[in-house]
């Protein structure tokens, strides 16, 4: 078997004056390598064990996805900043992704910024507020929170149990007064001193516990602390705890654990459609879904452990790093990649791909929502896909009906008659393709015009070597099909597919065959026929209002002895029609044209239609 040659990939070594030369002097150091185009823009950013062979080896492999051989195709100049280790690399790299946004790195796409819970645990006394950023601030940040009514739920419920603080001031004990939430027993207004500090304190960490999850931990703090108020005979306190213990017991058993295993866990699952990706991403804390998370990805061919590595980099730059990071690949460098989560948590995280058992099936929840997800977003190409192969199949195509035109033909009584044309390209409006046309000869035959529409459009398109349609639908039936049939044998174009679709029973018929074929009301094989029947429809009967307009202004209204075009216009604009103009009284007349104006076309009116006495 003959091997199938690979196309060489085109580089700018040749162009470049830079580029040749610092290829060969590449040193043998971890650090990160910038690619720019010929106009300075920065295209890639990259990190390396060793720069030497990392840099090299886009320029000596012959085998790149398709995505790579346009960066290489543009790289022009090179930039190193050499590090003392591969970790150093990868955080430098990290910053300089988020800093510049290089367009050929991957940029993680996500239509929604989920809302976190953030406790301000520096502070002397904490305050609970929801957001959307996460910053390195020393808070706690709980979430993120799906759907995002979740998280203000959430931070409704530490308020109500736990009466922790919301507001901004600082806390010193000297206010006048407390606010209204100190009334409604959301706060116990340590602004006025009424709470001291470490009394507060233990309202936070209570807060904490329940916000973790940490169920059995908070139950036992709150029953200890309402003995402990009871037995010291402050029994309004002891109240408060009871009603916290009963509210928090409550809402914890209403919350349905996602799993048994109580590690903090991201489980990330994918699909690849047409080169895009979209990355699903299930968060668990404490052993329940807390919420999820979709990124889209361009330019993505296969899900693979590169393609992983940068998701977790870019998720993790910005967002809390959880225990345990369950995959469906092991991301690239992952001995490198765990160092640096690490690094960011404070302790190790795992990086996992399950294999069976209950982990599978959350990989394989997040793998669907990702799938689901993709297919919301992309799929309606690929839907236009399949409708227009049941098209095909339906009336036995020998192409896919990429390209739909359609006829229609307008009159008013034999007037004014005029034809449209619109196109459909992969199911979808080509408005720019649209064509009308005004007939020659205006009569009422819709044979004879249909006829003349077809043969006008396709003469032209075989004169100035246009492609032809896959397939010529007209609007009507046995009839106008047998029209459009005689007009393109006329023309030597015997080989273009055509079919007829009848209003009334919306039945198609085909050359060859007095048959008529019915497709389903509720195929979408006929509703894509109907849609665009309906837009011949719809732009042929505006062509020809349009021009009935005009006549009505030309041979009626202009003919007023005294009233110009500019009047005339006015009074249709006005009235809409001659008949109206004709049925307006007097009044009506003189706001719309003044009274000068108006007495003319009284006079006309008094004057018999027709000339009849």
């Amino acid at each position: 078997m003959s091997r199938i040659p690979v196309a060489a990939v085109r580089t700018n070594l040749e162009k470049s004056p830079f580029l040749k030369r610092k290829l060969g002097d590449l040193p043998l150091r971890p650090g990160c390598y910038l690619y720019r185009d010929e106009g300075g823009n920065l295209l890639y950013v990259g990190k390396a064990k060793v720069l030497r062979n990392r840099v090299k080896s886009y320029f000596q492999q012959k085998r790149l996805d398709a995505k790579t051989r346009r960066l290489v195709a543009r790289i022009w100049d090179i930039e190193l900043i050499v590090c003392e280790t591969e970790l150093e690399a990868l955080v430098l790299e990290n910053n300089l992704i988020k800093e510049h946004l290089p367009p050929f790195n991957i940029l993680l796409k996500d239509d929604k910024s989920y809302p976190y819970v953030k406790l301000t645990w520096k502070e002397a006394f904490p305050k609970v507020f929801v957001t959307r950023k996460v910053r390195k601030d020393g808070s706690l940040y709980f979430g993120p929170f799906f759907p995002a009514s979740t998280a203000y739920r959430t931070a409704e419920l530490v308020y109500r149990f736990f009466q922790i603080r919301d507001c901004d001031i600082d806390i010193d004990g000297k206010r006048g007064r407390a606010c209204l939430k100190y009334q409604l027993h959301r706060c116990t207004a340590p602004c006025i001193a009424a709470v001291g500090q470490e009394a507060y304190r233990e309202q936070a960490r209570e807060a904490r516990l329940f916000l973790e999850g940490k169920r059995d931990e908070l139950k036992a703090r709150l029953e200890a602390a309402m003995w402990k108020a009871a037995e010291a005979a402050a029994f309004e306190q002891a109240a408060q705890h009871r009603d916290a213990l009963q509210q928090v017991d409550a809402w914890f058993t209403r919350q349905k654990a996602a799993s048994a295993d109580l590690d903090d866990t991201d489980v990330y699952g994918s699909a690849v459609l047409d080169g895009r990706a979209c990355v699903h991403r299930l968060m668990l804390r404490e052993g329940r879904m807390v919420g999820r998370q979709e990124y889209l990805l361009d330019d993505v061919e296969t899900f693979d452990g590169a393609v992983l590595a940068q998701v977790l980099q870019r998720v993790y730059s910005a967002d809390p790093v959880p225990a345990r990071i369950l995959a469906e690949v092991q991301p690239e460098d992952a001995e490198l990649l765990g160092e640096w989560l690490a690094s960011m948590r404070g302790t190790k995280t795992r990086i996992h791909v399950p294999q069976k058992g209950e982990k599978v099936e959350l990989l394989t929840m997040a793998q669907e929502n990702a799938r689901l997800a993709l297919e919301r977003k992309f799929e309606p190409a690929r839907l236009n896909e399949a409708v227009l192969e049941g098209l095909q199949a339906f009336l036995g195509l020998s192409h896919l009906p990429r390209r739909l035109e359609c006829f229609d033909i307008s009159h008013g009584q034999g007037r004014e008659v005029v034809a449209s044309c619109v196109v459909f390209s992969d199911g979808v409006p080509d408005k720019a393709r649209y064509r009308r046309f005004k007939m020659t000869n205006e009569q009422n035959d819709d044979f004879a015009n249909m006829q003349e529409a077809v043969t006008r459009r396709y003469r032209r398109m075989k004169d100035e070597g246009q492609e032809f349609p896959n397939l010529v639908l007209i609007d009507g039936g046995l009839g106008q099909l047998h029209a459009a049939e005689a007009a393109l044998r006329e023309l030597g174009l015997e080989h273009l597919e055509l079919a007829s679709l009848a209003k009334k029973e919306e039945l198609v018929f085909r050359p060859g065959s007095s048959e008529p074929l019915k497709i389903p009301k509720s195929s979408p094989v006929l509703q894509l026929l109907q849609r665009i029947r309906d837009e011949a429809h719809r732009f042929a009967i505006t062509y020809h209002r349009a021009l009935r307009a005009k006549r009505t202004l030309q041979t009626e209204l202009t003919q007023i002895p005294g009233i110009g075009q500019v009047t005339a216009k006015k009074l249709l604009q006005t009235f809409g029609s001659a008949t109206k103009v004709r049925e307006a009284s007097p009044s009506e007349l003189a706001d719309a044209i003044g009274v000068a104006a108006s007495r003319k076309v009284l006079a006309w009116r008094e004057t018999p239609v027709d000339g009849a006495k």
